[in-house]
């Protein structure tokens, strides 16, 4: 009897990843009273990095799960539109913003990138 399916790690990466959306999800749905979060420091555009650093982890669950760059990124890029236009767009004192998309999409190429090349230092080739 054959298996079908990813095998058990790639399927508790896209578990991972899921519930990263899903807390993705619940900060976006956060009202911010000023329009900005507060981390202790400020710069501008500081949110660009936070959004790149979160779709960073998403890029690289996702490559995990797929074993594939363009999946990953596809994923998350889709994952970060529907964060930006169906949830933001819905709370106060946020709206939806192509260059935070664009550092969605940044981030999980990151992410994603960085998955490959740690497999090919470790076993000697890259994720197929």
């Amino acid at each position: 009897m054959t298996r079908r399916g990813p095998e058990p790690r790639r399927r508790w990466a896209l578990l991972a990843a899921g519930l990263w959306v899903v807390a993705l999800f619940a900060l976006s749905s956060m009202p911010l009273d000023d329009g900005a979060l507060d981390f202790g420091w400020r710069f501008a555009h500081d949110d660009k990095l936070v959004h790149a650093g979160l779709y960073a982890v998403l890029g690289a669950l996702l490559r995990l799960g797929s074993g594939r760059a363009t999946v990953a990124v596809a994923g998350a890029g889709l994952i970060g539109l529907l964060d930006e236009w169906l949830v933001q767009a819905r709370v106060p004192g946020r709206h939806p913003d192509p260059l935070d998309l664009l550092a969605d999409v940044a981030g999980a190429a990151l992410g994603a990138l960085a998955v490959g090349a740690v497999a090919r230092r470790r076993r000697g080739r890259a994720l197929e």
